[in-house]
This record gives structure tokens, sequence and C-alpha cells, in this order.
């Protein structure tokens, strides 16, 4: 019988070697051969073995050495098959390749050497092999994988390129990591027999299950998330193909066989989903599977022990309608779906739902079948509650000697419960979503400051890093040439800024709503990007050296953001904390400034019992407890009464006095021309000049004319262009 399978495939090797070799035909024969092998294998299926009736190596047609080795034998087939299937549509994927050339041909010899036992197990002692349509299949199905293995050894040669240790050894670990996804279904029961356990109400092995089922992912996941997208689809259609070769182990009869369960559908449509790459039914795989897979998983209908061969499918069908989509999503073989999908899936499914009822009505009057749970008294044994309701609201209908039967509430009621977990459902991807993005955007800023890091022990030319990046810029802040673009933005917000600021200086930065001073501000404490150019605080590159940076910042935001159920103390506490302030130094700054802005009443209060002027102190101590070098306030005066607004103003002129930068934005052009030594007009996010208020006191020129002439002028520039 060995014959069946050697001449063949010796006469159709020749072949190639003759004919069609120099043809290049080796890609379109080896997906030829694939596609046979694909429709050989479905075939073999659906049958009822003999060896399958084995429990514990005892009962079957064969000896129990012999039966494990025959166990193995077919369950190393299947793998190679599968690889035989996918690996001439994935030329690149090299572990598949070396599998065909030197882990197929060791199948194949296997396979002929015990070609007698193998058909005893798959047909029995009494039967007549080679007149049963299976046996064909089984040897059709081998001469495929031979030709196929024949051809990638002649490559192979051909080419002259032998695998690398390496490459072996992925080889190996391929094919292991496969051995799961083609396991025959009865293996367990031959091997071990009954497990004496049930894998449901939540027994340990039912809990094992549903661990399982939910830790498998994040393990694929980190190991497919830097693979290529058609390292990616290679995964998910072996996986496709496995789920439905799984499905189709076992033989089901008559009008129950039929795949119309939720998830029996769903491992059908996964297939056509991720071989044709079609979205449309993979989302409803998406929205709807998942969810019926997991209802599954939780509450299974099964009653066998463990190890049948109706509870080992029932697993496999159901971890895979359940995982499948989730993680295609997850590592991006398919983008994540929006909000408006959901409607084509309720469409869908409503559809499907609709027809279920039907089905089950008709189907009925022949056999008992009871798809998505809706004939069966399944759900109302785990919900008593719904017993009434199914037996009370029932509809009937008659025709042509059948009688069709609806339990129209409790349909209704499932149809309702089941669009509600959908859109539960929605909520929970749409929450791992943000979660998935947080740590994208973690690994990304933690992969760039390693980089950054890196880069700056090269400039610090072996200096401490806590030491100023640019040692002459310690008694100043430096920006050079800074752009900052939003988005997709073609206008940028603030372009191509340059300035300094020298202690001991009040400087003011004016410049109409929306002229860019908030933007600079945000960039110089380091709340948000600089798209390009270079920003310093005290010799400090904000960019690369942030930490440093900020901790010789005080910063006063416009919007005086605090934490309102906290005390004012507190929140100045908390402040000091960050900075690491000394208690004792707190406490004597604390105190100081407590009595300068008279809120000694007020301190111990919480903050959200204070009036608009008051948190704007509290935030001005919190910036000042750590004495920075730079003070940076962004529109600090607005809304202030005329008391508050002075005693901030008083305290910058301090600040300044003591050695330090006060760098402070404003629109109102008298506060700014009462306090400041310079100022820099910005305008539609350009610099439009720097000037000294001594040197404009001087030319008689004040501040609001030198505006209104520069608002003259861009006006014009406007007008022109």
């Amino acid at each position: 019988m060995i014959l069946f399978v050697l001449i063949p495939s010796i006469i159709l090797i020749a072949i190639y070697l003759v004919f069609l070799k120099k043809r290049g035909w080796e890609e379109g024969i080896l997906k030829i051969l694939g596609v046979i092998l694909f429709f050989s294998y479905l075939l073999q299926l659906r049958t009822n073995l003999a060896i399958d009736r084995t429990i514990a190596l005892e009962g079957g047609p064969l000896k129990p050495f012999m039966t494990i080795l025959v166990v193995i034998i077919r369950w190393f087939s299947g793998v190679v098959a599968l690889v035989g299937i996918t690996a001439p549509f994935f030329k690149s994927n090299k572990s598949f390749t070396n599998i065909m050339r030197f882990i197929t041909p060791f199948v194949l010899f296997l396979n002929l050497i015990f070609f007698d036992a193998n058909n005893l197990a798959f047909f029995g002692e009494r039967s007549i092999y080679y007149t049963e349509f299976k046996f064909y299949m089984i040897v059709l199905g081998l001469i495929c994988l031979a030709i196929q293995s024949g051809i990638y050894l002649i490559q192979m040669v051909r080419q002259r390129n032998l695998p690398t240790k390496r490459e072996v050894g992925m080889m190996f670990l391929v094919f292991v990591l496969l051995l799961p996804t083609m396991m025959p279904q009865a293996s367990l029961r031959i091997f071990f027999g009954k497990l004496g356990s049930v894998t449901n109400d939540f027994t340990l092995i039912h809990r094992l299950t549903i661990y399982f089922s939910f830790l498998i992912m994040p393990i694929v996941y980190i190991y497919l998330k830097n693979q290529t997208r058609d390292s990616k689809r290679l995964f998910f259609i072996v996986l496709a193909i496995s789920s439905v070769f799984q499905f189709l182990y076992i033989r089901r009869e008559g009008l129950a066989g039929l795949p119309f369960h939720l998830c029996n559908t769903a491992l059908f449509l996964m297939l056509i989903s991720f071989v044709f790459d079609i979205k449309s039914t993979f989302y409803f795989s998406y929205f709807v599977n998942v969810l019926g897979a997991l209802c599954a998983i939780i509450l299974p209908n099964i009653s066998a022990d463990a190890f049948t061969l109706s509870s080992v499918g029932f697993w496999y069908n159901h971890i895979y309608a359940f995982i499948l989509p989730i993680l295609a999503v997850a590592v991006g073989v398919y983008p994540r779906p929006h909000f408006k999908m959901m409607r084509g899936a309720i469409m869908i499914f409503t559809i499907y739902f609709v027809s279920m009822m039907f089905v089950n009505a008709w189907f009925n009057n022949y056999t008992l079948v009871d798809y998505f749970f809706l004939y069966s008294d399944f759900l109302t044994e785990k919900f008593p509650f719904a017993v009434d309701i199914k037996i009370n609201y029932v509809l009937y209908f008659t025709g042509n000697n059948l009688v069709f039967k609806f339990f129209w509430l409790y349909d209704l009621l499932i149809y309702v419960a089941f669009i509600a977990l959908m859109f539960l459902a929605w909520a929970v991807y749409d929450f791992l979503f943000r979660v998935a993005d947080a740590h994208g955007a973690l690994r990304i800023k933690l992969k760039k400051d390693k980089m950054d890091i890196l880069s700056l022990r090269k400039e610090m030319q072996g200096r401490p890093l806590t030491e100023p990046l640019n040692l002459e810029g310690e008694n100043m802040i430096k920006i050079e040439n800074f752009t900052k673009v939003y988005g997709n933005s073609k206008k940028p917000a603030v372009d191509n800024f340059s300035l300094e600021v020298y202690d001991g200086e009040v400087f003011g930065f004016i410049g109409h709503n929306g002229a860019g001073k908030s933007t600079t501000i945000k960039s110089l404490v380091g709340i948000q990007s600089i798209t390009s150019g270079r920003m310093e605080i005290a010799g400090y590159d904000v960019s690369k050296q942030p930490i440093e940076a900020k901790l010789r910042i005080g910063y006063v935001s416009d919007n005086h953001a605090v934490y309102e159920r906290l005390t004012g103390r507190e929140y100045i506490n908390y402040v000091a904390d960050l900075y690491l302030v000394p208690q004792e130094e707190r406490d004597q700054r604390i105190e100081k400034y407590v009595h300068m802005f008279s809120l000694e009443h007020a301190i111990d209060n919480e903050i959200k019992s204070y009036s608009h002027g008051m948190k704007q102190k509290i935030v001005v101590i919190a910036s000042l407890i750590h004495n920075p070098k730079v003070w940076i306030l962004d529109e600090p005066l607005t809304g202030l009464d005329p008391m508050s607004s002075f005693q901030i103003k008083e305290c910058m002129r301090e600040h300044a006095n003591n050695g330090n930068i006060v760098f402070f934005s404003s629109h109102v052009i008298e506060v700014v021309e009462k306090i400041c030594d310079r100022i820099a007009i910005i305008s539609n996010g350009k610099l439009q000049g720097v000037y000294e208020l001594n040197k404009l006191r001087e030319q008689g020129l004040s501040l609001e004319e030198l505006y209104m002439l520069h608002a003259t002028k861009e006006s014009e520039n406007e007008r022109h262009s």
C-alpha cells in the first residue's frame, strides 16, 4: 500500500524536474498543492475513527505502544498539513519553509512505515480501507506533502541555501508551538482515560480553562506585536484553518449538526475574513461572536467529562472564537473599529437571531435543535426567573402539517440582553484601547528618554548630567529658533522665535490674544513639546534635561489649577515635597508669603472655599516655595482685585531684585510698563521686537504707542498679503 503514495509522488516530482522547473512555475505549483491539501484534509474529517474508541490505551484496534505512536503520527501529520497549506502563500517565512524541507519528510516516512497501522486506526479491523473515500483523501494529502517537500528541497540544493543554526532552532520552536493547534481531540482520552471532572459550574478545570482563555492573549500579543504584518496574518490564517479543522474533527449528524450556533458560524467567518481579508465579516465576529464565545466560556452547555471529544471540541471552538478577533485588532492586523460599525453588527446579528428563531421552530418538527439556546431549558436553568416568561408567552403557527412555536417574549428578552452586552463590550473595548494607547505612548517615551540620555551623555563629554549643558547660560533664559506646530496644522503657532532673558530682570511678554504667548510659555516650562528649536533654563536644555530644568522653574499658569480638596497649607507642602524643599526652609517661606498675601485666616481652609484672588495667591506661593531661579507667570494678574494685583507685582519685583529671573506674559500694557525692565512683543507667532523700558521713556515713547505701531504695521502686512 506504500506504493499508493510513493509511485505518484516520484512520477510527479520527476515531471516537475524535467518539464516545469525551468519555467518558474514553482510558486504556482506549490500554491495549487496547498489548496488541494486543504480540501483533502478537510474531506478526511467528520468521521468516527476506530482509534477514538480507545480509553487509557485500552479497548482500541491497536496495542498500547502502537496506539501512542499512531496518535503522534496523526498529530504531526496534521501540523505539517497545516504548514503545507499556508507556506506557499507566505514564502518569506523561513520557519515554515524549513519545516517543509526537514520535518515533513520525517513525518511522511513515519506515515509510510506505519501505513497499515494508520489504516487500522482510521478504519478498524473489519474495514476494507481501499474502498473508503477517506483513504484516497489521506493518500492524496500525503502525495501533496511529498511533492511540496521535494520542491522545497530541490530549491534549497539549487540555491545552496542551507539554514543557519538559529533558523533550525526557530523551525523546531515553531513546530512545537503549532502542536496545540492540531492536537487530535480524542488524544487526551486515548492517553489518560476520563479526567473525572466536567468543565462547567466553575469547577477547578473550568476555572483553569477560563484563566487560560484570558492569559493566552497577552502572551500571544507580546510575541506578535513587533512582527511584520505578513507574519501576523500567517499566524491568524493558521489558527483560523486549525479552528475549522478542529470543529470538523467531530462527526455531527442531522440538522442539529449544522454550524448554526453563533460560535460555530464564527469559525467559518474568521477563516473567510483572514484568508480573503474581508473586514465586514471580521467586525461582525469582533462585535458579536467574541461576546457569544465569552458567554459560552463562562456558562458552557456541556455535561460530559472534560477529556471527551465533545468537551475538548467545545473548548477549542469557543476559545478560538473568543481570542482571535481580539488579538487581530490588538496587534494591528485589522484597524480598531469605530462605534458606528456597531450598527452594522447589530443589523447582521438581528438577521441571524430572527433566522435562528425560525430555524429552531422549523427544525424541531423533525429533531431536537437549539441554536442560540432559544429552545432548550439551558438558560432558564441558569436564570430561573425566566421560566414563567418562556412558558406563558408562546406563539403557535401551523402549516403543511408543521407546528412553528415561538417563545416570543423570552426570545425578545434574550435579544435585548445580548444587544446590551454588546454595548457593554464596546465600553470595555474602548477602555482597553485607551489603556493600549497609554501603554504605547509610554513605551515610545521611555525609548525616546533612553536615546536622549545617551545623546546627552555624549554632549556632556564626561560631565555629570546634573550640570547645565550650556555653562555660559546659567543666569538666563535662552530661546533659539523655537517653532511650535500643533497637529497637522500647516501654520505654526510660534515661528522661529529667539529670545534671551537675564537674571535680575522682570521681563514682560506681550501680545494680543492668540499671539503665541501661552504656547511659548508652555513649551518653556515643559508642558508641551517643542517642534523645533531649543530652549534653556539656567543653562539646562528643556528637552534634554527636563527634570533639572523644571527644578529651577516656578510656574504660575493662566488657569491657577489646584487640588481644591486640599487646604492651602497642604497644597503648598505637596508642591514643596515635589521639589524636595527642607522642612525648615518651607516653613519660613510659607510664613513669609502667607503674611505678605494676608492669608493667615484661610491657609488651613480647603481651597474650594477660596475666591479667585486667593487661589491665585496660593498658586504664587506654591511656585515660590523652592525659591526658583526662573519664575514664569502666564497672565498672572487677570481678574484680580487691585490689592491682590499690587501684592503679586511687589513679589515679582522682589524676586528679580534677589538675582532671579521673572518672565511673565500679559496683554495689559499698563501693568507691563510699570514693573518691567524689558519687554518682547509677539504677534501671530513671530517676535516683533525686544525693548528696554528706560530707553522708551527717554525717547518719549509709551509702551502703548509702541504696541499700536506694531499692530498697525502687522495689519498693513496682512492686507498686502
